[in-house]
């Protein structure tokens, strides 16, 4: 499975919001933090608030935060809002467009259907906060911004 860099930085940016729950966070801080361009993190919190996980307030004083507990945010709920028409799905042809496969593969697309069925069941039951109950993972998510 490849994820899309637009879902990356939005699973950096719930990350660093649950691990900063008391502090005023600022998409400019998140950006400069991981050094990704303010413009492209901005689109990426715009589609987080409308899609419910997080909520901004504009002015001096404002700044982001999670719109629920990090607890109720579950890993692939995010990868299936940020990814777009199963992108990240190896494998599958885009709906509609089966025809363009040889009979041959269209058993193969099913069992790879039914092994990402199975993996995103996993991902269901993850949430944002046991990725933040992970010490290693929020020290190589900094890492990788400093980087």
């Amino acid at each position: 499975m490849r994820l899309s860099l637009r879902t990356d930085y939005a699973f950096r940016v719930l990350i660093h919001l649950a691990a900063n729950p008391d502090t005023r966070v600022t998409i400019r801080a998140i950006s400069t933090l991981h050094r990704i361009s303010h413009n492209h993190l901005m689109k990426v919190v715009h589609h987080l608030c409308l899609c419910g996980l997080v909520t901004g307030t504009r002015g001096r004083t404002g700044g982001i935060h999670l719109a629920m507990s990090p607890g109720h945010i579950m890993v692939g709920h995010v990868i299936r809002v940020m990814e777009t028409q199963g992108e990240f799905m190896a494998g599958h042809a885009p709906s509609g467009n089966s025809r363009f496969l040889a009979a041959d593969a269209r058993p193969l697309c099913h069992l790879t259907a039914r092994a990402m069925d199975a993996f995103m069941a996993v991902l269901e039951d993850m949430s944002i906060q046991d990725l933040v109950g992970s010490p290693e993972l929020v020290r190589s998510v900094c890492a990788a911004g400093a980087a």
